[in-house]
């Protein structure tokens, strides 16, 4: 639909469920922006965002960095929280009751909008990645120990697994029932909030992001320059290729609109939709940059793989299955074929703990 330049790496990016408020961390700046692509506005931090977070209906936004900081709306600072430590990751239930951090202390800290402590967690380990289900009940965390963490609220952990390296991208559906996880060992990982691990899909780079739509009908995975789209089967439906590092993606939860957040060679933030009506509805030309619709998943021939156990416009943005020969060099490819091919004969570590 459209995409603008942000200047740095878009660490981060998160979205309202229905589509119409998108918020990015770039560098040191925070944006809010409309399903137009126009800035409603765009603040800077005390430091490098590391995370960012929104409640689902968009009245709250949360900021992760040398602070934990809370914006309204309208972009007023409501409240900030700060420890001797930075924080990693930001995430909002509904209407902001409750808002989850992770520190690279090792620290989970559960808040309510009037910036109540109303629980802490230690994880031992740094939390690089945090998701938070719609009633606040259920959060997820991928750390530095390689690990996946599924915690109710207030009590603690649930189950737990580890993947071969640290685990930087996480999601949940809005109803907790799916977790998502995206490790640096260059797989992503579907698992239900029971702990059934469903499958893992091995790529050619580390996971750095991962999006869920309801029931996961569709996982999103940011890996090197792709965007990796995925049916609940582990099947790929498509590959979105970028100029530069796919940094971070949000979804909506029916998959109306997906954004992207780019990275070295990229820096753009970008919006786009499987809904062709809104692409011919008359965008202005300057917001526009190659905007592609998701398609909806269909039957194919692809086989599933083996079930687990339990600054500058003109950027082109590629939505085909086929990546772009030579991105990725060769050293690195044979090297991310003999990871996958040897991860796909090894199990999620279900007796992992902290």
């Amino acid at each position: 639909m459209w995409e603008f330049g942000a200047g740095d790496a878009v660490s981060s990016v998160a979205i309202t469920q229905d589509g119409s408020t998108i918020v990015a961390g770039a560098g040191r700046v925070v944006y809010l922006v409309d399903r137009e692509g126009a800035v409603i506005w765009r603040t800077p931090v005390g430091s490098r965002v590391n995370g960012v977070g929104i409640s689902p209906e968009g009245s709250l936004i949360g900021v992760a960095a040398d602070k934990l900081y809370l914006f309204d709306r309208s972009g007023d600072l409501v409240w900030t929280e700060k420890t001797t430590f930075v924080y990693n990751d930001v995430a909002l239930s509904s209407n902001g009751a409750y808002i989850a951090a992770g520190c690279d202390n090792g620290a989970i800290y559960l808040f309510d909008k009037n910036k109540k402590t109303l629980w802490d967690y230690d994880m031992g380990t740094d939390t690089h990645g945090i998701a938070i289900s719609d009633n606040g009940r259920v959060i997820a965390v991928g750390c530095d120990n390689q690990g996946v963490y599924y915690l109710n609220s207030r009590q603690g952990e649930s189950w737990s697994y580890g993947t071969g390296k640290r685990v930087e991208g996480i999601a949940l559906t809005p109803d907790g029932r799916f977790v998502a996880a995206g490790s640096l060992d260059r797989c992503v990982y579907l698992s239900t909030g029971q702990g059934e691990h469903l499958w893992k899909y091995p790529t050619s780079d580390a996971i750095l992001s991962t999006a869920l739509t309801n029931e996961a009908r569709e996982v999103f995975a940011a890996s090197g320059r792709t965007v990796y789209v995925l049916d609940r089967t582990g099947a790929e439906i498509q590959k979105i290729t970028l100029n530069g590092r796919a940094e971070s993606v949000a979804v909506t939860p029916d998959g109306t609109f997906l954004v992207v957040g780019g990275g070295d060679g990229d820096r753009f933030i970008r919006l786009f939709t499987r809904d062709t009506a809104l692409l011919e509805s008359g965008e202005p030309e300057e917001a526009v940059g190659g905007g592609v619709e998701l398609p909806t998943p269909v039957e194919d021939d692809l086989t599933p793989l083996p079930t687990a156990a339990n600054e500058s416009s003109g950027s082109v943005v590629e939505a085909d299955a086929r990546v772009p020969d030579g991105e990725v060099p060769i050293v690195s490819q044979v090297l991310g074929w003999v990871e996958n091919i040897i991860s796909l004969f090894l199990e999620p570590q279900e007796d992992f703990l902290a």
